[in-house]
């Protein structure tokens, strides 16, 4: 399972690493196989906002055919009353609900060995049972995917480039801005990407505008002898990054912690229990990202990356900021190469995911602070093994959106407005989204 092999159709089977079912909890294991597959994903599928859609597609699938057995909540889509009080069809529900939208979602993708793992560590089911779960399954997948089909998120409406002072533009050749029309999506859970719209980023030739670019500028440098960036800052900026192919991405990321806290944190959480967490913090995942790409593309202000804003300081019009044609930004690519991640940078998708998870989390545990604290990992190649330790779902989801400042792709607005924005879109989902 645990080598990349090639299949017919062109697909490739996922590497999970969650083959047991940890305390027979189908939801917690079909999140793990979610996690392992967002690091096979690689160009237009493995974009923020495509990520965080098809876990908000999964784990709603997921939660209605759970929601349909045992009440937890109001429906997503749909409640067949059929399916009530059959708690010995849950695991095959679940199982028939996560595979039939992932097989969708993520076409390229062959998750048959997950699905068959699943189904062999499922309790035993009479005919009845397993009709029934399979049944509902089918259903909850198919709805949510006929669903999303007319969500928008194919759009492909052309970008106009602009090349005024403050306006983005591509910061590596021949790459082309990454979703502009991502803004548009159909949200899962607010009501459109623009109800929670920040305000505009610091005119460029104002004092809060210099200092912010100075400041990445001073952090955020890819030239050791001139940034006042330490260790631990750098480390920080790696360990939050997920930007490659291979990584977890950025929402990815946050499942993953997600996954560590349910499995470590919550021993006594069954499936009615997590599959609602899930549902809420997908949903807000994939809602903060249809926000931020608002935010970032379909406003009057298209924000250049600190990459190019320093090295065209010159240009900006302020004088209490001076420019330097061969700055770098720390972030680096598989091969050692600098760049800036191809869209616009206010706000900070990183920042407004962080806010998002952080939001929900809280809500739902009921506290943000934890009883003892948590030791949190990544898969980004620059900081392999690097393992760090939080207090709070806050304080983790502040230290990621200021990471993007010592990686030097970001200011300090994109990452303050993201980490609100996120919160926002959270407070929303939290209160309305399921009941």
């Amino acid at each position: 399972m645990g080598t990349l092999l090639a299949v017919a159709g062109g697909t490739i089977a996922v590497p999970v690493n969650a083959v047991a079912v940890d305390r027979d909890d189908h939801v917690l294991y079909w999140n793990k196989v979610l996690v392992d597959s967002f690091q096979e994903l690689e160009d237009s599928e493995a974009t923020p906002g495509a990520v965080a859609r098809a876990g908000a597609m999964m784990n709603i699938a997921v939660y209605d055919a759970v929601n349909s057995i045992e009440s937890i909540g109001n429906r997503y889509l749909i409640k067949p009353t059929s399916a009530a009080g059959y708690h010995n069809s849950l695991e095959v529900a679940i199982d028939h609900a996560a595979y039939g939208v992932l097989r969708e979602a993520l076409p390229r993708l062959d998750f048959s060995d997950e699905f068959d793992a699943a189904r062999e560590q499922a309790r035993p089911t009479t005919a009845e049972e397993f009709a029934v779960g399979k049944d509902l399954g089918e259903k909850t997948s198919r709805a949510i995917t006929f669903l999303r089909d007319r969500d928008a998120s194919s759009i492909n409406t052309p970008y106009h480039i602009g090349d005024q002072p403050g306006d983005w533009r591509p910061t590596s050749p021949g790459v082309p801005p990454l979703t502009p029309n991502w803004g548009r999506v159909k949200p899962f859970g607010i009501d459109y990407g623009a109800q929670y719209r920040p305000p505009l980023p610091p005119a460029l030739t104002g004092a809060e505008y210099a200092a912010e670019l100075n400041e990445v500028k001073e952090y955020g440098g890819a030239d050791t002898s001139t940034t006042s960036r330490t260790a631990d800052q750098t480390e920080i900026a790696h360990f939050w990054a997920n930007d490659l192919d291979g990584t977890y991405k950025a929402p990815g990321h946050l499942y993953a912690l997600t996954n560590d806290i349910v499995e470590n944190r919550m021993p006594n959480s069954d499936s009615y229990e997590t599959a609602k967490l899930y549902a809420l913090m997908s949903i807000a995942l994939a809602d903060a990202g249809i926000a931020a790409w608002d935010a970032k593309y379909l406003t009057e202000v298209d924000l250049w990356r600190p990459e190019t804003a320093i090295q065209l300081a010159d240009t900006d019009g302020n004088p209490a900021t001076v420019g330097d044609p061969d700055w770098e930004p720390l972030s680096p690519d598989i091969d050692g190469n600098r760049f800036s991640p191809p869209f616009p940078a206010y706000v900070s998708g990183h920042a407004a995911y962080a806010g998002a998870w952080a939001g929900i989390m809280e809500r739902y545990t009921g506290s943000d602070t934890f009883e003892y604290a948590l030791d949190a990992t990544t898969v980004d190649p620059h900081a392999d093994g690097v393992v760090r330790t939080f207090d709070s779902f806050s304080q983790m989801a502040r230290e990621n959106a200021e990471s993007r400042i010592y990686l030097g792709v970001h200011f300090r607005s994109d990452a303050e407005q993201g980490l609100v924005l996120g919160d926002r879109v959270a407070a929303h989902v939290f209160a309305h989204a399921l009941g």
